[in-house]
C-alpha cells in the first residue's frame, strides 16, 4: 500500500505560495507520485484552519507525515495538532521568514524540500507554550511583538518589509517593565527560544537547542540608540550573546507579570493578551519532526 501524506497548503503564506498556489499543489502530487506515495492537498481558508484541518484527518488515514506548506505561522498551526501524537510533521518552508525550518537546516526551495521530505529521518524535537498557546520556534514580548504586530498589517511580506517597519519603530518604541518570576526588570525585548531564531536567520538566541528540555530566556534591556546598528549586526550574523545589555538564562518554565496585558508574538504571529500575568513552559520531546 502506497505511503499518504496530508500535505496543508496556506495560499497566502509567502511570495511563491500566494502567486503560485495550484502550480505548487501540482508539483508535490507529481513528486510524491514518483515515488510512489500519495498526497492529499488542502488549502487553508484562514488563520485557525490549518490546526481544524490537522484534527479532522489526523486519524482518518496512517499518515506517513502530515506536512505544512508555509511559512512559520503554517508551520505553527499544524504542529499544534501533531504535538505528542505519533504523526511526524513535515515541513516545505515556504514563507518569509521560515524560523524553524532554518534552525533544523531544512531546505528552503520546494523541490529540494520535498526530497527531504523523503530522504530525511523522524526526530522529536521540544515544543513549547505560552498561557497555553503552542509555539516551536520563539516566542516573547517587547519590541520584537510591537514590530511583529506592525508588519503582519502590511501588504508585503519578506526581509525587506520587516526591516522597514523595525527601522520605523525603533524610533518611538518605548521599553516595558516587567516582573520576570518575581523580578522587576525595563527591557527592550523579552524572547523565550525553543529554537534559535525569529526567522530570516535573525538568531535571537544561537546556543538554543530544540533537544536540551529547556527554554533560552533572552532578556534586551534599555540601550543607547546607537547600540541599535551593533544589536542588529550581531542578531543577523549570529553573534547575539551576553553583553551589558543582553542576558540569557535557561529555563524549563518562566512567569511574567506586566502592568497591563501585554502583545505578545508565538512564532511571528502577534496576539494581543488580555491578562496580566503569564506562564511560558517547555514540552520537552513532544514533537515528531522529518528532519
Amino acid at each position: 500500500m502506497a505511503d499518504s501524506y496530508l500535505f496543508i497548503i496556506n495560499p497566502s503564506s509567502g511570495t511563491s505560495i500566494g502567486q503560485h498556489p495550484e502550480k505548487i499543489s501540482k508539483a508535490i502530487k507529481n513528486f510524491v507520485n514518483s515515488k510512489g506515495g500519495a498526497a492529499q492537498i488542502f488549502f487553508t481558508e484562514g488563520r485557525g484552519h490549518a490546526t481544524t484541518l490537522v484534527k479532522e484527518n489526523i486519524n482518518r488515514l496512517k499518515w506517513k507525515a502530515i506536512v505544512a506548506v508555509g511559512g512559520d505561522g503554517t508551520v505553527n498551526e499544524v504542529a499544534k495538532g501533531l504535538v505528542n501524537r505519533s504523526t511526524p510533521l513535515g515541513i516545505l518552508a515556504l514563507g518569509s521568514g521560515n524560523g524553524l525550518a532554518r534552525h533544523l537546516g531544512l531546505p528552503l526551495t520546494l523541490d529540494a524540500a520535498l526530497e527531504k521530505l523523503f530522504s530525511g529521518s523522524v526526530n522529536t524535537i521540544d515544543s513549547a507554550e505560552l498561557n497555553g498557546i503552542p509555539f516551536f520556534c520563539t516566542a516573547g514580548m517587547g519590541f520584537d511583538a510591537y514590530v511583529g504586530d506592525l508588519f503582519s498589517k502590511e501588504n508585503s511580506r519578506g526581509l525587506a518589509t520587516y526591516l522597514s517597519v523595525s527601522l520605523k519603530s525603533y524610533w518611538n518604541y518605548e521599553p516595558q517593565t516587567y516582573k520576570l518570576n518575581g523580578k522587576k526588570i525595563e527591557v527592550f525585548s523579552l524572547s523565550f527560544a525553543n529554537a534559535g531564531q525569529y526567522g530570516n536567520n535573525a538568531w535571537v538566541a544561537p546556543q538554543a537547542s530544540v533537544y536540551d528540555g529547556k527554554l533560552d530566556i533572552c532578556t534586551i534591556i534599555p540601550f543607547p540608540k546607537w547600540y541599535g546598528s551593533n544589536l542588529t549586526y550581531r542578531l543577523f550574523t549570529k553573534q547575539l550573546k551576553p553583553s551589558k545589555y543582553i542576558s540569557y538564562q535557561l529555563a524549563q518554565d518562566a512567569v511574567i507579570e506586566a502592568d497591563k496585558p501585554p502583545m505578545i508574538h508565538y512564532d511571528g504571529e502577534p496576539l494581543q493578551l488580555e491578562t496580566t500575568r503569564i506562564e511560558v513552559k517547555v514540552k520537552p520531546k513532544s514533537l515528531r519532526v522529518i528532519i
